[in-house]
């Protein structure tokens, strides 16, 4: 048996009172959840809007534009952008963005043409259509209209030059928040009665590919045969036509869908974009369940959601309000340990437990700042960290962090800040779902000494 020595023993007894007033310096602030809708970037509920003073009908960050071709180049070379520069500078000092689609062939336009005539008197072939204007999703006035022959080399070349000057234009804009690829199918939609060949339907991707390699992208999920190819380099998935229980049913892992790879996993790397069939009476005039809608958006990880959901009653709008607060992300701080004091020079650690309650992800880059702010308010110390909110898929997770001290800070007291932050200052600081007090982005999560 071995024998302790008195001095042995003191040392050890003083080790222990040292541990045991470094613990009794650490702090924890926890925070509640809050249900509030925000307009968080990237997320939510989309507006259709062109301008805000029709006000949305929950908070809402994006606002979507879909304009036929012939809109924006009435003559070869000539373009339009104002259609579309209207609307981004009527909603930038909102802070909401701009996402869109190119028709070229439009079952609800008020004339013939939606790809531009000049196309077609350059000796593009089309197909003369008319759409059945009795059921409201499916056309509008009942009148001929023209769909383009997307294999013929005409509409290919001189569309190709359109989607080229578009992203010329629009490529890593501020305003823009995504784009469909569009230029297939009724309603840009991928679907038709005259199907182009997968080769033709993939270089169609690979415009707008090459176009704009910095504006995400989502692909429109009606041709699985090339949905896959899409997937492939980046893209999203958008999916019109969701309250239909057929449009439900063919999906993920259905044997439509099964051949299609990576498309359970989209959603981690590229936004999910849903669009109603049609306007919530619609739906109940089909005996289709505005309930099962709504859980197949949220099971599917869904980032955006179109609006066109028309009038709707009161008791349904819980629901709805649930899933334009839980469609994209939602970051909760849940709770904050730190050191109550620390002596100038020092490092001031932090511990975090944070959770995402949506259920989708963040796309865009943003940063974990922490700050020190003085009594009256100003800050005086503002560290990033290296957290990378772009990892934090729904669920919880630990995020650690330091403040370094200056020796030249004065002693006192001082408010501890958190912020998640646009690194390029493009957009809003995030709300979060957490009852501090915040402004500007910045809340309010402790109380520090500086000694």
């Amino acid at each position: 048996m071995k024998i302790l020595r008195p001095s042995f023993l003191a040392v050890m007894a003083f080790a222990a009172l040292l541990t045991r007033a470094a613990e009794d310096n650490w702090q924890t602030v926890r925070f509640r959840e809050v249900d509030t809708l925000f307009a968080n970037p990237g997320q939510g509920w989309m507006s259709r809007e062109r301008s805000p003073g029709g006000g949305t009908r929950f908070p809402c960050s994006v606002i979507y534009l879909r304009f036929d071709w012939a809109d924006i180049e009435p003559r070869e070379g000539e373009y339009n952008w104002k259609v579309i520069d209207h609307v981004i500078a009527a909603w930038q000092p909102r802070g909401a963005t701009v996402a869109m689609r190119v028709m070229t062939a439009n079952a609800h336009s008020e004339g013939y043409y939606s790809t531009p005539k000049w196309v077609f008197d350059a000796g593009c072939k089309g197909v003369e259509y008319r759409a059945d204007g009795s059921d409201p999703t499916s056309g509008g006035k009942s009148i001929p209209r023209i769909e383009p022959d997307y294999a013929d080399p005409i509409y290919l070349a001189k569309h190709g030059a359109f989607i080229t000057a578009l992203g010329k234009h629009y490529d890593g804009a501020a305003g823009v928040e995504f784009l469909d690829i569009g230029s297939y199918g009724i309603w840009g939609e991928w679907h038709t009665p005259h199907p182009a060949p997968i080769a033709v339907r993939r270089q169609i991707v690979d415009l707008y590919l090459e176009a704009f390699p910095k504006t995400p992208l989502v692909f429109m999920s009606d041709d699985f045969e090339v949905m896959g190819y899409a997937l492939a380099h980046g893209t999203g998935i958008r999916r019109d036509g969701v309250g239909s229980p057929w449009h439900e049913q063919n999906w993920i892992g259905s044997p439509r869908y099964v051949g299609v790879p990576g498309m359970a996993d989209a959603w981690k790397k590229a936004p999910v974009v849903f669009e109603w069939f049609g306007e919530y009476d619609y739906l109940k005039s089909k005996g289709w369940s505005f309930d099962a809608a709504v859980n197949f958006m949220l099971n599917n990880h869904v980032t955006m959601i179109n609006e066109m959901f028309g009038q709707v009653p009161p008791e349904i709008m819980p629901q709805l309000a649930k899933l334009a607060r839980l469609a994209g992300y939602r970051f909760v701080l849940r709770e904050v340990k730190h050191e109550q004091s620390v002596p100038r020079g020092a490092d001031l650690h932090l511990k975090m437990k944070w959770a995402n309650v949506g259920v989708g992800k963040l796309y865009r880059p943003y940063e974990l700042h922490l700050a020190l702010r003085n009594a009256v308010g100003q800050t005086v110390v503002t560290t990033k960290t290296d957290a990378d909110p772009r990892e934090w898929l729904p669920g919880e997770r630990d995020v650690s962090g330091l403040i370094k001290i200056p020796s030249s800070l004065e002693r006192g007291d001082y408010s501890l800040a958190i912020a998640l932050t646009d690194p390029t200052k493009q957009r809003k600081p995030l709300n979060l779902a957490m009852d501090a007090p915040a402004k500007e982005g910045w809340y309010l999560v402790g109380e520090v000494k500086i000694e």
